[in-house]
């Protein structure tokens, strides 16, 4: 499984719940939501050196398999428009080079001056 930090959290939070004689909490609502957690859903604690403790949201293997995908969707979108603004279509990035550089100097060539 794969361990998901928020992005785009804005403001800081902070809450109290009382632990059960079962060592169960109550994640407050405005958390669940901002962690997108759903009932039943995998999380996962840390304890820092310090002491401080995080709940972390921990992706399924189906969120995991979408979101490569949205990823290879975007990356081949990108890759299209690169593609249709190509200034020279069929060019190898080595011909590229050779193109852009300057002859080389006799000395340069055997690697005497």
């Amino acid at each position: 499984m794969t361990v998901v930090r928020p992005l785009g959290i804005t403001k800081s939070m902070h809450y109290q719940s009382n632990m059960t004689v079962k060592g169960q909490v109550t994640v407050p609502k405005d958390i669940r939501d901002a962690l997108g957690l759903l009932p039943g859903q995998p999380v996962e604690f840390e304890l820092d050196a310090d002491g401080n403790a995080r709940i972390l949201k921990v992706d399924t293997d189906a969120e995991i398999e979408r979101k490569k995908a949205d990823f290879r969707n975007r990356l081949q979108e990108a890759q299209a428009i690169f593609k249709a603004n190509d200034a020279f279509p069929g060019m190898s990035t080595d011909e590229y080079m050779d193109m852009i550089r300057e002859p080389l100097q006799p000395f340069e060539r055997d690697g005497k001056e």
